[in-house]
């Protein structure tokens, strides 16, 4: 995974830089420590002393050539570990796992001077110092704090029990005293563990913070280029000529499942131009919705490329059975409706499969419905498929009304949906509407329906008109789009 494989990564370099520091300070500290022994055992050898009598007597023992071994010892394992971090040949596992080696051989070193009786021989608590110490500077998991401190307590146990444990002046041996001391031991240990689990959670944490912060950033900076990609699919509205069409378009999140094309060719006499309409609706919302829509733009493109003149019917065909061949193994689903307006014979030619009804609200005033004439693309075979093409008279000053779910559907905030009959009350005002201004008069409706609360699916209504004398001036294609809601 990776979150995981970047924390690794977080971790790994942290570590390196807290082991240079570890072993640079501890050891130095633990250097300075054995100067006086050092400086103890020089002048007790020289001929003349340079000490006082009273650092003499603190610097030097009977046992300060032993101490002095053991602590070269300690010494040497810390130069070799800075050689270690230095070269940087150290892997992420090589590089815990010296950091754990490090703070077990300061318990073997503290368990050996008391064993021995050496000196002070702090043994288990000079442990726990350099284990809670290690805890606040090294990036460990409570878990691999546990490591060090299981071997060291290990080892001082057996040391207790066995080889530190002496008969009293009658020849008994007193086991009690020891092992109450090895059984408390583990409360040492403690401190460092909650400290390590603690640090470790809250650097988890930040990370996971951080990783989302950054996964959205770019998450929303790939959306906003995908609905450039997206918004680039969609047509221009066409706002002059005989035959006109706008949009208005708001998709649940950046980018959705609804797709609108148009595309023109000229009718039979030459004299003008049908304009031909495919509106379509993929199950489903967000990028999956729109990765569809992107495959079946192509397929749209490809067929009004080969014969611009195609039928309504033979494009709701040719869908049905693209989605069925690639879409519907996957439960991919899509409603279409088709249309092709002919100012020539003024009709408007129509193919509609699943689709929720379009209206045509004529120049009177009168709303009829475009019914619905096949089934919901991809639900079978293509031959099974009929898409019952229709036409119905398509005169000046009409406007033909189309939509998907996402109108219909909205909700009430106590769940009321607007459905069909909604829609077709609100195109049956006897209020005068501009030409191209339906779109956004619908949509605004389908908001103040749903209270203005955040759409629930992606939501495109399209008009096409037969202008009158007036040219109509709705709104370009960058209007027609709005900004989803955050």
């Amino acid at each position: 995974m990776e979150f995981h494989r970047e924390f690794a990564e977080q971790t790994d370099k942290l570590l390196r830089r807290r082991l240079l520091w570890f072993i640079s300070i501890w050891g130095g500290l633990g250097i300075l420590g054995t100067i006086p022994i050092y400086l103890g055992i020089i002048d007790h050898h020289l001929p003349v002393g340079f000490l006082s009598e009273a650092l003499r007597g603190a610097f030097y023992s009977d046992d300060a050539v032993h101490n002095a071994i053991v602590n070269s010892t300690w010494i040497a394992v810390y130069a070799a570990a800075l050689v270690l971090t230095i070269n940087g040949n150290l892997n992420r596992t090589h590089a815990l796992w010296l950091s754990l080696a490090l703070i077990t051989i300061d318990g073997l070193y503290g368990i050996t001077l008391r064993a021995a009786g050496l000196g002070f021989g702090p043994g288990i608590l000079l442990f726990t110092l350099s284990h809670f110490i290690a805890a606040l500077v090294f990036p460990w998991s409570a878990r691999q704090a546990v490591v060090p401190a299981a071997i060291v307590l290990a080892i001082n146990a057996l040391s207790r029990l066995t080889i530190e444990i002496e008969p009293n002046s009658a020849g008994q041996t007193n086991y009690s005293g020891p092992l109450l001391a090895v059984l408390l031991s583990p409360l040492l240990v403690v401190p460092g563990c909650l400290v390590a689990w603690g640090r470790h959670t809250r650097r988890l944490g930040q990370h996971r913070f951080s990783f989302v912060q950054k996964r959205y950033g770019s998450l929303r900076q790939e959306l906003s280029y995908a609905r450039a990609i997206h918004e680039s699919m969609f047509p221009n509205p066409i706002t002059t000529g005989t035959v006109c069409f706008t949009y208005k378009y708001e998709p649940m999140r950046q980018i959705g499942g609804d797709y609108l094309f148009a595309s023109s060719c000229p009718t039979e006499d030459g004299k003008d131009k049908r304009l031909s309409v495919v509106l379509l609706d993929v199950t489903g919302h967000g990028i999956p919705a729109a990765l569809t829509v992107n495959r079946l733009h192509g397929e749209i493109e490809l067929l009004f490329a080969d014969n611009p003149a195609v039928s309504p019917g033979e494009v709701l065909g040719r869908l049905n059975r693209y989605v069925h061949l690639t879409l519907a193994r996957h439960s991919i689903y899509v409603t279409a409706i088709c249309l092709r307006i002919d100012p020539q014979h003024g009709v408007v030619e129509f193919a509609s499969g699943g689709h929720p009804p379009a209206f045509l609200r004529a120049v009177d005033g009168t709303v009829n419905n475009l019914d619905s004439t096949a089934f919901v693309l991809g639900a079978c075979a293509g031959k099974d498929f009929d898409p019952g093409q229709a036409s119905i008279p398509f005169g000046p000053g009409d406007s033909l009304i189309a939509y998907t779910d996402g109108a219909t559907e909205a909700r009430t905030e106590t769940g009321q949906m607007l459905r069909i009959e909604g829609m077709r009350k609100l195109l049956a005002t006897p209020k005068r509407v501009e030409p191209g201004h339906w779109p956004e008069k619908l949509l605004d409706a389908v908001t103040r329906h749903r209270d203005g609360r955040n759409p629930e699916d992606d939501t495109l209504v399209v008009e096409l008109f037969r202008s009158l004398d007036k040219p109509c001036d709705p709104p370009t294609k960058a209007e027609a789009i709005r900004e989803p809601a955050l």
